[in-house]
C-alpha cells in the first residue's frame, strides 16, 4: 500500500525524468510552485488572531463559553472567518462591524484588534485596574524603544532602525487600544 501510494509521486518535481521504479528514482525537488508568500503571511495573521482571541476569551470566561467576537482589521480576512470562528470557539464572529460596549480587547500587531463581548461577566472596576497596569507596562516598552531610537548612530543597520520604528508604531497602537478599552469599561462602571 505504501509503495502504491508513493509510486504515483516518484519522478514528480523533475521535468521529464522517469525512473523504472520507485527504488531508483531521484528524490523529488521542491520548487517555488508550492510557495505563496502572501498566503503564508495571511495564515500567520490568522494564527495570531486565533491565539489572541483564545487568550482574551480564557482570561475572562470559562473554557466552554462561546462569546460574540468582533474583529477590526485592515487585512482581507473574509475567506478565513469560519476557520477563525471555529478555532476561537465563539458563537458569532463579526468583521469590521461596530463594536458594542463591554468587550475585552486584544491586539494583533497594528493590523487587527480582537474584541470579545464580556459585558455582565466581569467586574468593570477590576478590569480597569488590570488595563491600567497593562498600559503602564506598554508605556515602559514605548520609552525603552524611544530611547533605543534616540541612541541610534550611523553604525546601526537600517533593518534594525526600521524594526524599532515598526515596534514603536505597534506599541503606540496598542496604547490607543488600551485607552479605548479603559474608556469603554469606565462607561460600564457607571
Amino acid at each position: 500500500a505504501v509503495v502504491s501510494t508513493q509510486s504515483g509521486h516518484y519522478g514528480r518535481g523533475r521535468s521529464s525524468e522517469t525512473a523504472p521504479s520507485l527504488v531508483v528514482a531521484e528524490y523529488p525537488e521542491s520548487g517555488d510552485v508550492w510557495r505563496d508568500d502572501a498566503l503564508d503571511a495571511q495564515m500567520g495573521l490568522v494564527k495570531d488572531i486565533i491565539h489572541t482571541g483564545r487568550s482574551v476569551k480564557d482570561t475572562y470566561l470559562e473554557s466552554k463559553a462561546k462569546p460574540e467576537v468582533y474583529l477590526t482589521s485592515t487585512e482581507p480576512l473574509q475567506a478565513f472567518l469560519s476557520i477563525i470562528e471555529d478555532l476561537v470557539g465563539c458563537s458569532t464572529l463579526q468583521l469590521n462591524q461596530p463594536i458594542p460596549l463591554g468587550t475585552a480587547v486584544g491586539t494583533v500587531g497594528n493590523k487587527c484588534e480582537v474584541h470579545v463581548l464580556v459585558k455582565g461577566l466581569v467586574d468593570p472596576v477590576q478590569e480597569i485596574n488590570r488595563l491600567k497596569a497593562k498600559r503602564e507596562t506598554a508605556e515602559n516598552f514605548v520609552s525603552q524603544v524611544k530611547e533605543k531610537i534616540d541612541n541610534h548612530t550611523d553604525k546601526v543597520p537600517e533593518h534594525v532602525r526600521q524594526a524599532n520604528t515598526q515596534k514603536l508604531e505597534s506599541l503606540t497602537d496598542e496604547l490607543s487600544t488600551i485607552d479605548t478599552a479603559i474608556a469603554n469599561f469606565q462607561k460600564l462602571a457607571v
